[in-house]
């Protein structure tokens, strides 16, 4: 008996010993907790209370805590352009896309010129750069893998536009540290909807240079782009002569597109919905192109006192909002397939990434 007894307790560990990397195969919450802290340190929320705490001045009406850079060397003045952009186009989607699910999703920031070639730049809470994600994630593989094990695994098997994500709530002090302890599927759809949002503003106003260090990932998934140096045609140089020619539309890397899940519907892919969500974008902006065009002439006449070429850029604005169709038209939405297609195949893109890791260890 004694021996049949020892059998069975053997066979009942090894059960377990079986069962066990099953069990923890799936990064548990503290695990999603502790890999989002050690990428983005203290959340910015449990900062401000810190310090308020700690400030004689936290007791005052309407306090509030934000943090800056100071930018010099550059004309800040074309970035502070970019942001009226970026903003007026957050308006938009705001107004004319009620759905909040199927809005693209912009963060717009304070910039304030100093002068012609400096100014305070509002550093955006919560976030690191992709460059900065990617060395800070012990054993990093891919972002699809980081968005895994910082958020957890898919739960469903494909994705649900008639049940669209709930929108998530911050957990009160009562719950205890769970700050960024989303699902994976509204971290997904933060990224895509960030995604759709900040490659709509790259195609319209040509903004280049966007290496990894440029573009920042925050806590709950949002991709935003930063350092807006070169756009409406210029590119980085080396001295007077191009660095390179960043020939796509919009910077959309496979590594970005694996994110979503690619074109496989049925797998959980959200590639068709990125194009539905773009081309709504595309003719949001569209009906106001001529108030977009307005404002960036003006701007650029005011920088450059060259009235040609602020009407030659103005034109080009235009042009690349020009619809091709109606909203539904085939026309139209060929032509949104095909500027998707030339931004995820462009060989431009990965070659520019090449060289950004090969001079300044970009990855």
């Amino acid at each position: 008996q004694q021996q049949q007894q020892q059998k069975q307790q053997q066979q009942q560990q090894q059960q377990q010993q079986t069962h066990h990397p099953q069990q923890t195969s799936a990064p548990t919450v503290t695990t999603r907790s502790v890999l989002l802290d050690k990428v983005f340190g203290l959340p910015w929320k449990q900062k401000c209370e810190q310090i308020r705490q700690a400030s004689p001045f936290g007791d005052v009406k309407g306090w509030r805590l934000a943090s800056f850079i100071m930018k010099a060397g550059e004309d800040i003045r074309r970035e502070a352009l970019v942001m009226q952009v970026i903003s007026k186009m957050n308006d938009w989607f705001h107004q004319d896309i009620p759905i909040a699910n199927n809005r693209p999703y912009l963060r717009p920031y304070t910039i304030m010129c100093v002068g012609g070639d400096a100014g305070l730049l509002e550093c955006l809470p919560d976030a690191k750069s992709i460059d900065e994600v990617k060395k800070e994630t012990d054993g990093f593989t891919s972002l699809r893998d980081y968005f895994e094990r910082a958020y957890g695994p898919p739960t469903t098997r494909g994705p649900q536009p008639q049940q669209p994500p709930q929108q998530y709530t911050p957990p009160t002090q009562q719950q205890g540290h769970v700050y960024g302890n989303i699902p994976f599927e509204q971290a997904q759809d933060n990224f895509l909807r960030s995604l759709v949002g900040y490659s709509l503003v790259c195609y319209i106003l040509q903004i280049k240079d966007r290496h990894n260090a440029n573009i920042l990932l925050d806590r709950e998934g949002h991709i935003m782009h930063i350092d807006f140096g070169f756009v409406l045609g210029d590119t980085p140089k080396m001295g007077k002569v191009p660095l390179f020619s960043e020939r796509a539309p919009f910077k959309l890397t496979a590594e970005f597109w694996d994110v979503i899940g690619g074109w496989n519907f049925n797998e959980g892919g959200l590639g068709v919905r990125f194009c539905r969500m773009f081309e709504e974008a595309f003719a949001c902006a569209a009906s106001h192109a001529d108030e977009l065009a307005t404002l960036i002439e003006a701007a650029l006449l005011n920088l450059t006192r060259n009235p040609n070429e602020a009407r030659s850029m103005a034109d080009g604005v235009r042009a690349r909002l020009r619809m091709r169709g109606h909203r539904q038209s085939v026309e139209q939405k060929t032509f949104i397939m095909d500027l998707v297609n030339t931004a995820l195949t462009s060989w431009g893109t990965s070659t520019y990434d090449w060289l950004q890791k090969s001079m300044n260890g970009y990855i």
